[in-house]
């Protein structure tokens, strides 16, 4: 048999059990172009997701049928316990999780604080997937749910991939080191989208030879570009930001770089897209800077949405601020950049995280310092004062992003990837 028909055969047999617990979120439109890329290379599919409540989520999810493949492991006290009580009525699965192999893979610390509740959201997902087919492969977008399904990849012997997207923002539940350690033992590769990401992951301490960065791709048909030229007469600025209302965003400069623009002569508005409870501060913010008139804020915008206000807007301002310890989070890729620059808008973005690795300052957008309100300012009117780039940046940005960040480019090598291990099983 050719190792074109090998492949496809894997293909065909197996499937790969893809962990992402907030499937679908119209907050994370990279996982809905992941699972397409996974279909449009015929790799079978299944989404552990950690809730099946219903919230917003872009059209391409129903357009794809991607629904379908959902698994719905509901992380509260009565399923889990419920799930518990089944495991031991039903001893086979019981043994299954605790077989000889699985155990003395897993070294669990009954001493942590969180102990019993992790076993029981371990037995939890066992009983979630104990009726999943053959699989050639697990990966985990989530670290913790990595973790909760290590033992049942074990006992499996299914080879586990993590892709690291950076550690989750301030207040929500990181990992512990030691099963962070743990989870990178045993996976057989991590996946970072940036090589600053990877330096994160290796500080963290996951295997340096395990890493393989890929970044995460944009489907370009979703986005048209329209290159829009510099305000003219009495047209205001357009300005726009999008991304968590979350302090490490550094919405707060924007505003303060809002009104410096103001008292500069500048008549600008500035649009923000987000979720968050930081959103009502921002909004006081603003209010007692003066600003509130020129500042709008969205919650939940569709795609549609989102791609109406990309044409409409003249700039966008990615204002995030670096961590001050390897323990925080920072922008790994910033994929907003690559969505502006595939629509024509001419991205600002600080010079932090994996930022750098994706623009080229002064020729397809620019970078600015962090934590810098001047800095902001003082980039927007650079480009106010030069209409004449504007063309240049606009095509560099186009082609940026289809030449490094195209879906279809990103998704035949995350393919290849992912075949790859399938084939080699559990010893790749």
């Amino acid at each position: 048999m050719s190792a074109k028909n090998v492949k496809a055969e894997i293909l065909r047999k197996t499937g790969i059990l893809v962990l992402a617990p907030r499937f679908p979120s119209i907050n994370q439109p990279w996982m809905d172009t992941y699972l397409e890329q996974l279909q449009i290379h015929g790799i079978k599919f299944h989404v552990v997701t950690e809730s099946n409540v219903k919230r917003k989520y872009h059209e391409k999810v129903d357009r794809l049928g991607l629904r379908q493949y959902v698994i719905p492991v509901v992380m509260e006290r009565a399923q889990i316990l419920r799930s518990s009580l089944c495991s031991a009525v039903f001893r086979p699965l019981v043994t299954r999780v605790f077989t000889q192999t699985a155990w003395k893979n897993f070294i669990f610390d009954l001493k942590a604080a969180d102990g019993l509740k992790t076993i029981l959201r371990i037995l939890h997902c066992f009983y979630c997937a104990a009726n999943l087919g053959n699989l050639g492969l697990i990966h985990a977008h989530s670290e913790l749910f990595g973790y909760y399904f290590l033992p049942f990849a074990v006992q499996r012997q299914v080879p586990l991939i993590v892709t690291f997207h950076g550690l989750l923002p301030e207040g929500l539940l990181q990992l512990a080191p030691v099963r962070r350690k743990l989870l990178g033992s045993y996976a057989v590769c991590v996946i970072v989208n940036t090589n600053a990401a990877k330096q994160q992951a290796v500080t963290l301490g996951y295997p340096e030879e395990k890493i393989v960065v890929l970044p995460q791709g944009l489907p370009l048909d979703d986005y048209t570009s329209v290159a829009r030229p510099a305000p003219t007469g009495d047209e205001p600025l357009h300005l726009l930001t999008v991304g968590r209302f979350h302090r490490d965003k550094g919405h707060a400069y924007a505003l303060l770089a809002l009104r410096k623009l103001v008292e500069r002569g500048v008549d600008a508005h500035w649009h923000f897209v987000g979720a968050g409870s930081e959103k009502e501060k921002l909004a006081i913010m603003a209010q007692r800077l003066g600003v509130a008139e020129r500042v709008t804020f969205y919650v939940d915008l569709d795609l549609f949405e989102i791609q109406t206000l990309y044409r409409k807007v003249h700039l966008f301002v990615l204002p995030s601020i670096n961590n001050r310890t390897p323990n925080e989070h920072v922008e790994t890729q910033g994929v907003v950049l690559q969505e502006a620059q595939a629509s024509g808008c001419i991205p600002i973005a600080t010079r932090v995280g994996g930022i750098p690795e994706c623009i080229h300052d002064k020729e397809d957008g620019l970078l600015i310092p962090d934590r810098s309100h001047r800095a902001i300012t003082d980039a927007i009117c650079y480009l106010l004062e030069r209409p004449e780039q504007w063309p240049m940046y606009q095509t560099k940005g186009r082609q940026n992003v289809e030449e490094r960040f195209a879906a279809d480019v990103i998704g035949m090598r995350m393919a290849g990837l992912l075949t790859e291990i399938m084939e080699k099983g559990n010893h790749a």
